[in-house]
Formats: C-alpha cells, sequence, structure tokens
C-alpha cells in the first residue's frame, strides 16, 4: 500500500474503530475481575477487539503517513475524524453525564489537533521575502 490516501483511508477506519471502542467502554464502564483488577464486562469483547485492532492499525497508518512528505491536515484528517465518530458513537450509546463528559473530551481534542494542523500549515508557507527570492 503505497498511495498516501489508501493508508489515510485505512487509518481513519481505524481511527473510528478505536474511538468508537472508546464510546462503549464508557457505556458499559469497568467491573472488578479476578484479583482486584478492573476491565470491561464480558459483554463489552467487541470494544476490547476494536481497541487493541484500531489502535495498533491506526499508529501504523499515523506512522507511514509521518514518515512520508503528506500534507500536515492529511495527516491530522486520521485521528480528527476517529474523535468525531467517537463522540456521536457516545452519545448515541446513552445521554448520562460520563457520556457528554466523554464526548465534550473527544472534541476538545478534536479541535486541539485541528487548530495545532492549521498552525503548523502556516508556520510553513514561506515569507514574502522567501517567496521572492524563489
Amino acid at each position: 500500500m503505497r498511495n498516501p490516501w489508501w493508508i489515510t483511508a485505512v487509518g481513519v477506519i481505524a481511527f473510528s474503530a478505536f474511538f468508537w471502542a472508546v464510546g462503549g467502554a464508557v457505556d458499559l464502564g469497568l467491573e472488578q475481575h479476578a484479583r482486584g483488577r478492573y476491565g470491561l464486562p464480558r459483554e463489552g469483547q467487541r470494544y476490547t477487539y476494536a481497541l487493541f485492532g484500531g489502535g495498533v492499525i491506526a499508529l501504523g497508518s499515523m506512522l507511514a503517513l509521518a514518515g512520508r512528505r503528506v500534507p500536515g491536515w492529511q495527516t491530522a484528517l486520521l485521528p480528527v475524524t476517529g474523535l468525531v465518530v467517537g463522540a456521536a458513537s457516545v452519545l448515541i450509546l446513552g445521554q448520562q453525564s460520563r457520556h457528554w463528559l466523554a464526548a465534550g473530551a473527544m472534541t476538545l481534542a478534536g479541535l486541539v489537533i485541528i487548530l495545532i494542523a492549521a498552525r503548523r500549515r502556516l508556520a510553513d508557507r514561506p515569507s514574502g521575502n522567501e517567496r521572492a527570492s524563489r
């Protein structure tokens, strides 16, 4: 897979699955297992698979895009779309205060990523003097 658009598509799907699973984990909550450890309940197994599988694939696609010369907005697109899907899914799953808090945190993180990407894009532009000398 050498095309950056395919890497971006796979990354968007992986980040969406990861943050969908985070929304499901917020909805189910944690329960105490053997030896005092906490984890998702038994019915949350699909969320566990999506957390680990989506996280690994998302990280791989992010690293693959970071190693190429692709625009920064394309790399920032991956977690932002995943955060939007996660915020929507957590609010679809429930309307309690923990759901709203998780959706707000995901939305805030997405906005911060967008602002950082926009700021870097402006910083990467050559100034008027640099453009004239080229």
